[in-house]
């Protein structure tokens, strides 16, 4: 079911990121988990077996996203707008950054130790590849 707005039912909404009411959620590709109510279980020992109506998330909290709703079948009926990202989006603007950490950083251009250290940033002393300098506590990926 669509309207005119773009949205569709939340077990129609493909897995990704959705709007709500103003909250982003996450549907996942999975189904909830409910209680086995079936006369034995399913299998003996096992409490809770897979639903057929869509799992999702609040993105803001981790919470299990309900929409107001108290009931599986009531949440998958909700109008959602599903929300498409652009790849250069989600790509990190950078790839790894290698920064300048003090005399031991090996440079990535020619493998050399010596360095030229400015204000903003460190020159090897060999090839004069320039990295910029790590700040205290700074977390990056090295390359």
């Amino acid at each position: 079911m669509t309207d005119p707005l773009g949205r569709v039912t939340l077990a129609e909404c493909p897995p990704g990121p959705f709007l709500f009411d103003g909250t982003l959620g996450f549907k996942t590709e999975y189904r909830a988990m409910v209680a086995d109510t079936s006369p034995g279980g399913s299998k003996p020992g096992v409490r809770f077996t897979t639903s057929r109506w869509p799992d999702a998330y609040c993105l803001s909290t981790g919470e299990a996203f309900w929409g107001g709703t108290t009931r599986h079948r009531d949440r998958a009926a909700l109008l959602v707008l599903p929300v498409t990202l652009a790849d250069d989006a989600v790509r990190p603007a950078r790839g790894g950054v290698v920064l300048y950490h003090g005399p031991a950083t090996i440079c990535p251009g020619c493998g050399g130790t010596s360095w030229l250290v400015g204000r903003c940033s460190a020159e090897c002393g060999r090839c004069r590849t320039a990295l910029d300098l790590a700040s205290p506590g700074h977390a990056e990926v090295r390359a």
